[in-house]
């Protein structure tokens, strides 16, 4: 059985559709299809950033590619049996193992980038969406449609902007970054320094530089931008965390 999940979702100019195994009553596969050409551009993406992300990773993404017509393309991604997403609820307590195993994975997908400028971009890593866990604790990356390779984005941008994601969840729940979570953001960044990870473009005010870079290169999220939560982080939590790094 297929239904429709979305229409342009976030401007994505994309139709989703879930397909549901009738005998065991869960999602099999998910199918992206488009006519636009933004649409198709981003599946096209998306299928570029799979192939990228296989090369590398231990659990691959089985996906099926297709060009139908001149303007009518289609992917379809086979689901991972056995990967979680994180609950929206979910406290910066229990978080924080999760961020830790996202950083060690990039650190481990990205190993090959080590001290450069840029690096192949995921463009919108999110521990309540496109990042899923297993219960051995691996972790896989998904919804590639915001990939870039040009090598035109900083190394560590993706790691950035979902530290500081998690960081304004817990803002909009407390109204303020307690000393334990920013200390965890601290950590986190130091950790993709240490790993030499984190572009030289971003390492002086690692929070402002990434959100500089952001707003100057909009055109890069296709018009989905607004959905980043980086972008609504007030600019008193920005300049907090890059305090804490920097001192």
């Amino acid at each position: 059985m297929k239904y429709i999940k979305g229409v342009h979702r976030h401007g994505s100019e994309t139709f989703l559709i879930v397909s549901n195994n009738q005998q065991r009553l869960v999602s099999d596969s998910i199918i992206k299809t488009s006519t636009t050409k933004n649409g198709i551009n981003s599946i096209i993406s998306e299928y570029k950033g799979i192939e990228w992300y296989n090369h590398l990773s231990k659990n691959k993404i089985v996906c099926n590619f297709d060009i139908k017509t001149k303007t009518y393309y289609k992917i379809e991604i086979q689901l991972n049996k056995g990967f979680f997403n994180i609950n929206t609820n979910t406290s910066y307590q229990k978080i924080k193992k999760y961020l830790d195993l996202t950083i060690q994975h990039y650190i481990e997908i990205w190993h090959d980038y080590k001290n450069k400028l840029y690096s192949p971009f995921h463009g919108d890593l999110s521990l309540v969406g496109n990042v899923m866990f297993n219960g051995i604790e691996e972790v896989l990356f998904v919804d590639w449609e915001q990939f870039d390779n040009s090598f035109k984005m900083p190394t560590g941008l993706d790691i950035m902007m979902i530290i500081m994601e998690n960081v304004w969840y817990e803002t909009l729940k407390a109204n303020q970054i307690s000393k334990d979570v920013l200390k965890h953001a601290k950590n986190s960044i130091e950790n993709l320094i240490k790993a030499k990870l984190l572009s030289p473009l971003l390492r002086k005010k690692p929070a402002q530089s990434s959100l500089n870079f952001i707003n100057d290169n909009i055109e890069i999220w296709r018009g989905q931008h607004f959905k980043l939560p980086v972008l609504k982080m007030p600019k008193k939590y920005i300049i907090e965390i890059d305090n804490v790094v920097t001192n």
